[in-house]
């Protein structure tokens, strides 16, 4: 269950700030893309974790 705190709220926070950035129309410009850019990154993070890092550790858990 830990291993997926992480992802999950990795994932929550980055649609959450694509989400205001599409959102926020009284924003300056440069606050929109910046956070539509910072959330881009999270769900970046997120992906390569459970994507590339969750599958390596667990070969390497069940490894004999």
């Amino acid at each position: 269950m830990r291993r997926f705190f992480a992802p999950s709220l990795s994932l929550l926070f980055g649609l959450y700030c694509i989400g205001w950035s599409i959102v926020a129309s009284s924003s300056p410009t440069s606050m929109r893309v910046g956070g539509a850019f910072f959330g881009v990154l999270l769900l970046a993070l997120a992906f390569v974790y459970l994507r590339i890092i969750l599958p390596q550790e667990q070969r390497e858990n069940h490894a004999p």
